[in-house]
């Protein structure tokens, strides 16, 4: 009797399943390798974070007065936020170019919303430090800081093709452009007495009107929200808001702002801008003046990002470190390997800052650092009196006082079946102890032995990151019982 089509219980297994958990595995090995490189979209968007709100410094003039070269935020008055750009937010219609916007977030000088007025390339009479005037051409540049592409504030032409992303208005945004679309104007906010005004010196903190030179536009910004990963802030467009109707210009004349045989329009609190400069000398510290960055901080910086990343054992697996860095095994790394090594860990240097500190690891300036190198210089050695506690641990290890500590000398100390996976059966002690000796081997040596050399290294970075002899002692005496 037929019943039908053949039924399947549930533990029947249909069609090519072992394909399926292969393609399942190789997804979950891809997605552990991108996450101990730190190439996971949540990882991208930290680093963004780091680089882009890093604390920067603000010019500081005692007459208040804006000068070329000075480093500056850009503040609304309508929405009471600042210019920010975000370098990870790139324009699909330009070859290279990015997001600007006003933002609330962080109303503090950091690298994405303090910029650089400099005077356009064709401009051959104005140097860095001279005044900067209304009605002179200037152009706004990126922070070094924050990137060391040549970014400028650009706007190009309204068109079916070009235009912003919320308001369909003129487009804004940071561009490596170096055409007219860079160039931009600053007026007196005052319509009756901008003619008057153009050629005086610009005050910090006051507002005024930034026009577009090659399409006559100002800067616009609105409540018009736009999203990224630094949350819900406003867009930027150029787009001169002006009174057009009766009784709005009719306000306007009461005020003051215009009067009827003035043919220009005020613009609205929405064209308004205020060049931030600094309230007080101290505000400068971290504007970069053509001194080079120090070593010693460089290094401690990138410590302690790699600890805030992956514990003490961002620094405890050097040999891990250097194995990523190391793209084609050749067991060493180049200063491309270097750069590129930092930024897949997570650690937020620039270009500049990367070559500073590949340089000052290379000891033999052959252009590629050695494993021993690269631990010389980043892990550094122990004092005196922590030297002489891993020495005396050490010690207590090498049972049989060969100067090497083997299996056998680690069965008498350590006991691998305390371990979760051997009490479950899933590793055998000799698996484990096997392992676990495997920690404190050096990378290019892997041959089942400790040696003291091997030892202190291993500790070494553990002391990188303790800053007190003290706690180190405490930490040591606790882990090997008789020292």
């Amino acid at each position: 009797m037929n019943n039908g089509p053949a039924r399947y219980s549930h533990k029947t297994r249909i069609g090519n399943w072992n394909e399926d958990l292969q393609m399942q595995e190789d997804k979950v090995r891809k997605y552990l390798d991108r996450k101990e490189k730190g190439q996971l979209m949540i990882n991208k968007i930290a680093r963004n974070m780091q680089g882009s709100l890093k604390p920067v410094g603000l010019t500081y003039a005692k007459d208040g007065l804006i000068r070329f070269g000075d480093h500056v935020m850009l503040y609304s008055v309508q929405t009471e936020g600042v210019l920010s750009t975000d370098v990870t937010d790139r324009d699909p219609g330009n070859i290279e170019a990015y997001s600007v916007t006003t933002s609330t977030v962080t109303k503090g000088p950091v690298a994405r919303n303090v910029f650089v007025i400099m005077p356009p390339a064709n401009d051959k009479k104005t140097k860095i430090g001279d005044f900067f005037t209304f009605g002179q051409p200037f152009v706004l540049k990126v922070n070094p800081a924050l990137t060391t592409k040549d970014l400028s504030l650009a706007s190009v032409p309204l068109s079916p093709m070009q235009f912003s992303k919320i308001s369909k208005k003129q487009l804004v945004l940071m561009s490596v452009d170096n055409s007219a679309d860079i160039i931009f104007t600053a007026r007196y906010r005052d319509v009756q007495q901008r003619f008057e005004m153009d050629g005086q010196p610009v005050p910090g903190n006051a507002e005024l009107v930034l026009q577009h030179r090659r399409t006559g536009k100002c800067l616009f910004t609105d409540k018009i929200n736009y999203h990224n990963d630094f949350g819900a802030e406003y867009e930027v467009s150029c787009n001169t808001s002006s009174v057009a109707n009766r009784k709005g210009i009719l306000m306007h004349e009461k005020s003051g702002k215009m009067t009827s045989d003035n043919a220009n329009k005020a613009e609205t609190p929405s064209n308004y801008w205020a060049f931030l400069t600094a309230t007080d000398p101290s505000m400068e510290k971290g504007i970069q003046k053509g001194k080079e960055p120090d070593v010693s901080v460089l290094l401690a910086s990138m410590k302690k990002q790699l600890i805030q990343r992956a514990g003490l054992r961002g620094l405890t697996s050097i040999a891990r470190v250097f194995r990523i860095m190391n793209d084609n095994f050749d067991g060493f790394v180049s200063e491309s390997e270097f750069k590129k090594g930092v930024a897949d860990m997570g650690v937020v240097l620039d270009a500049k800052e990367a070559k500073i500190l590949f340089k000052a690891f290379d000891k033999d300036n052959n252009g590629k650092l050695s494993y021993d190198e690269f631990v010389l210089a980043f892990r550094g050695k122990c004092n005196k009196r922590r030297l002489a506690l891993v020495d005396g641990a050490f010690a207590l290890m090498d049972k049989t006082g060969d100067g090497v500590i083997t299996i056998d000398d680690l069965k008498g100390v350590y006991k691998p079946v305390m371990d979760p996976e051997v009490a479950d059966g899933k590793k055998t002690q000799a698996q484990h102890l096997k392992e676990y000796i495997g920690h404190f081997e050096n990378v290019s040596t892997k041959d089942g032995k400790i040696t003291l050399d091997e030892w202190r290294d291993y500790y070494s970075g553990i002391s990188a990151s303790i800053d007190s002899d003290e706690y180190f002692e405490l930490m040591m005496k606790r882990a090997w019982k008789g020292l």
